[in-house]
């Protein structure tokens, strides 16, 4: 594989919805609050009607990068079905090596890459490979986002084996509360994932400009940071 020193981030989740575009615009602005020149990439994107209600919008408004929609996100697709299906639907072909270039191709070396998945690890991401094989080709360590609910944990474990079989490093867990359902209550998934995974947990509440939310995405700017 092609060395690739510039530092950045992989953001993937354990399912579709988990909230990895909020998460990965929030963290955006806490990097750039640490001083840090944030590239944002959604090298993919499928459900694309209107470029301003798009998660790569988010993303881009969040580096304060909207003039550069279109290297944000190179592909896009109205079907809101898997990117490589709605790619196939429009007659396109998106290949892992063309995302790859996509990602990279006009980052400096100063700069910090942010790059957001589609879907799960696991996903379909184009024609020849999935979100991991995209992942494993940026050579980027990831930050899991996990949903908040019964199951979670099941779900996390198995992305995590997925991730780690695949020797990739993981930066931390974001558990966010999705649905509303808290963390003090009987499931403590966040004491459970802790305890199984030995990685950083950060807890995103329901409440988007909570006191608790700036302080654990303070947090895990700081560790992001510190990426090798």
């Amino acid at each position: 594989m092609e060395s690739y020193s510039v530092k950045g981030l992989f953001v993937t989740g354990t399912d579709t919805g988990v909230g990895k575009t909020w998460v990965a615009a929030r963290l955006i602005l806490h990097l750039k609050s640490l001083g840090l020149d944030i590239e944002p990439r959604k090298p993919v994107e499928s459900g694309w009607t209107d470029e301003k209600e798009s998660d790569a919008w988010a993303l881009a408004e969040a580096a304060g990068k909207t003039d550069k929609i279109a290297e944000i996100c190179p592909n896009h697709f109205k079907a809101a079905i898997s990117p490589d299906r709605a790619a196939e639907k429009e007659g396109e072909l998106i290949t892992i090596a063309s995302i790859y270039r996509q990602c990279i191709e006009t980052v400096k070396q100063e700069q910090f890459l942010i790059v957001e998945g589609a879907g799960g690890f696991y996903s379909p991401l184009c024609s020849d490979g999935l979100n991991a094989d995209l992942a494993i080709k940026l050579k980027l360590p990831v930050l899991l986002v996990v949903a908040n609910r019964l199951g979670c944990i099941n779900h996390t474990l198995l992305t995590l084996k997925a991730i780690n079989d695949n020797k990739v490093l993981v930066r931390g867990l974001v558990l966010n509360d999705v649905d509303g359902l808290g963390f003090n209550n009987s499931m403590n998934n966040d004491e459970a994932l802790k305890e199984l995974t030995n990685l950083p947990v950060f807890c995103i509440e329901n409440e988007p400009d909570s006191l608790a939310n700036n302080q654990a995405l303070d947090e895990l700017a700081m560790l992001v940071k510190s990426t090798k």
